[in-house]
């Protein structure tokens, strides 16, 4: 629970210093934008500038509640453990996958942390080449975020491979007799 409030704390911090540099990020665009003659063109750059960062946003946001979300089941798996443990059961195979899973979210986790921090600057030379410059910023967000949420994905296989062992576990689904009396 804590690492969860200190995760969200650190990417909290990391939007609101984003979102200064991307304020200051707009100013240097629509400076550069000075060359352009075509108003249509740059309204056009200024607004897939936006479009860019807003979705940079939004998918990171939709990573961080999957990540939640994996995070609060294997606080489950974790007590279905410890009852097993409590019970004599062998555990181990599912401690090897847990501490596997775990990996695997904080790793997704730095990623997230990591792409909240970039922004995406769309070079400015000259009309001739503007469509291709703002390509090639599109490609590089839509690079970093395929990058991102395969980290999440892994983490969500790991998760599911610590339910699934768990699940082999001889009796982990038993009802506890005593305690229920």
């Amino acid at each position: 629970e804590q690492k969860r409030e200190e995760f969200k704390q650190k990417i909290e911090d990391s939007r609101k210093e984003l979102k200064t540099r991307m304020d200051s990020k707009k100013q240097e665009l629509k400076d550069r934008l000075v060359k352009i003659k075509d108003e249509k063109k740059k309204a056009t750059v200024e607004k897939i500038d936006g479009r860019l960062d807003a979705l940079n946003a939004k998918r990171l946001e939709h990573f961080s509640e999957i990540l939640e979300k994996l995070g609060a089941v294997m606080e489950k798996i974790n007590v279905r453990v410890e009852k097993a443990v409590t019970k004599g059961l062998d555990v181990s195979a599912v401690r090897t996958a847990m501490t596997v899973a775990d990996a695997a979210i904080a790793a997704s986790k730095a990623a997230i942390a990591t792409q909240t921090a970039k922004t995406y600057t769309i070079a400015v030379t000259d009309e001739a080449t503007l469509r291709q410059n703002v390509g090639v910023a599109r490609q590089a967000l839509q690079t970093d975020l395929k990058a991102v949420e395969q980290t999440v994905k892994d983490a969500r296989e790991a998760v599911h491979s610590v339910a699934t062992t768990l699940a082999r576990v001889p009796r982990v689904n038993e009802v506890d007799t005593q305690s229920t009396t």
